[in-house]
């Protein structure tokens, strides 16, 4: 039997921070610290998810012969083939609806990792109070509470000069294995001590200023001279930086935080309801992508 399944846009977070327009370095600045970066000026999404699914329809094959028809007398050789094609999906449980829990992307996306793995990636902004508030929980749950068969990948979007500065920044910690120590330690000196790294001035970012208040706060928790200036603006991360701005477009990044479940399935704590379910689900989602190889 021919199915053909259709899949509408993707629903938007009820509780995170905004899109590109809300991150515009130009925008008017409220907190604080906003008229050095337009990171301290983050703006709830709308209350309302966009996003709808439409549903996919079934019925018997061109040539008018249905699935009992076929079993009735298959070959050998079509034996062979069925006995080595990957089972249909788990089936979710009840409560999580498509649409409303999460969204199907319009396209599936590539995932890197090896056979037997689920890729769950977070997409986040360092400067989103939200992304803030869920990193403790998700650094628990990686170490404590996920899969073993599930990778969680971390990716900043990439939107404006603000955010590709702070990219930046996240990716140099990975490149020099202090992703684990430090990322958290970024998000506190934004949003506890009120200390945006990246320098906007005139409605553009400085990256002179950046990259010396970068490299301050770095010296500052025991990463060297000699590995910051290596590494800072080396060829790896400019290609990293590439293929994030790629991947925000292709996962229709519009609001951080939200996960990606092997390059499939979005959703975000407020679709699924709350931070408990928000892991749940992910747990679900992975579980279903799992049966399904």
């Amino acid at each position: 039997m021919n199915r053909l399944l259709a899949c509408a846009a993707l629903a938007l977070g009820l509780a995170a921070c905004g899109g590109r327009d809300a991150q515009d370095p130009s925008a008017k600045a409220t907190a604080p610290a906003a008229e050095q970066q337009a990171a301290a000026a983050v703006q709830p999404a709308p209350a309302e998810p966009t996003g709808a699914e439409t549903a996919a329809a079934t019925g018997p094959a061109a040539d008018g012969e249905s699935v009992d028809d076929a079993t009735a007398s298959i070959s050998p050789i079509a034996a062979a083939i069925a006995a080595n094609t990957p089972a249909p999906s788990a089936t979710l449980p009840s409560k999580w609806q498509s649409g409303q829990h999460f969204a199907p992307l319009p396209a599936a996306q590539p995932v890197s990792v090896a056979p037997g793995e689920i890729e769950v990636t977070e997409i986040f902004w360092y400067g989103c109070g939200h992304c803030f508030t869920l990193e403790p929980q998700l650094e628990a749950w990686e170490q404590k509470g996920k899969p073993d068969y599930v990778k969680l990948v971390r990716m900043p979007v990439v939107w404006n000069e603000v955010a590709r500065e702070d990219a930046r920044l996240f990716y140099t910690l990975e490149a020099l294995g202090k992703t684990a120590e430090l990322n958290l330690a970024v998000f506190r000196e934004l949003h506890v001590n009120r200390n945006p790294l990246t320098v906007v001035s005139g409605n553009r970012v400085d990256t002179a200023a950046t990259e010396r208040k970068v490299r301050e706060f770095l010296l500052s928790k025991g990463v060297s001279a000699e590995d910051f200036a290596r590494t800072y603006r080396s060829f790896a991360i400019e290609n990293k930086l590439r293929q994030a701005e790629n991947l925000s477009r292709r996962y229709l990044a519009d609001h951080t935080p939200m996960v990606v479940v092997q390059g499939k399935y979005m959703t975000d704590v407020s679709m699924a309801g709350g931070i408990d379910q928000f892991f749940e689900l992910i747990g679900d989602l992975a579980a279903r992508e799992r049966a399904a190889r």
